[in-house]
């Protein structure tokens, strides 16, 4: 193998390590998020511009995952016979993306409970906030058939008032 193929080895292995890095990265800030909207869902004071803006930095910070994910793989593809093949040379790296990734899966499962807690303070909420809605259609409902039937009764009372005289 040529020193510029090796050097550009290293060099993508190097990028293994900083690009899980990265994504670690992007999880911590993607836990921080999902804490703060349960944090929201806990102390009920949800409001619509607060929320969606949560939901949109997530999307974004899930999108720059999905990004990481896909330049690992790639970097990974052109460096794993190089790292297979030579282990030794490669031992502090491959501890180093071994502990990265231990870390990546213990904060992946810690998120994705925290998720499934939130996903089921959120269809609470908007239950609750699709059975507010009806109850307010029902009380416009009656109170709109209220004043319908007070004025129907007050032409009708009206009329056999007139008749009377």
């Amino acid at each position: 193998m040529d020193l510029d193929s090796q050097i550009m080895k290293q060099t993508y292995i190097l990028l293994l390590v900083e690009t899980l890095q990265k994504k670690l990265e992007v999880m911590n800030q993607l836990l921080y998020l999902t804490k703060q909207q349960e944090e929201m869902f806990i102390s009920d004071k949800i409001k619509d511009e607060d929320f969606l803006e949560l939901i949109s930095l997530k999307e974004e910070q899930i999108n720059n995952l999905s990004k990481l994910d896909d330049g690992f793989e790639k970097l990974f593809q052109s460096v794993k016979d190089e790292l297979i093949t030579d282990k030794g040379k490669y031992v502090s790296e491959i501890t180093s993306l071994k502990d990265l990734i231990v870390k990546i899966t213990d904060l992946s499962v810690n998120l994705q409970a925290l998720e499934k807690r939130n996903k089921t303070k959120v269809e609470q909420h908007f239950s609750n906030r699709r059975k507010d809605i009806g109850t307010s259609r029902l009380s416009s409902t009656t109170v709109a058939n209220y004043y319908k039937t007070m004025t129907k009764q007050h032409e009708a009372q009206s009329y056999f008032y007139d008749k009377k005289n």
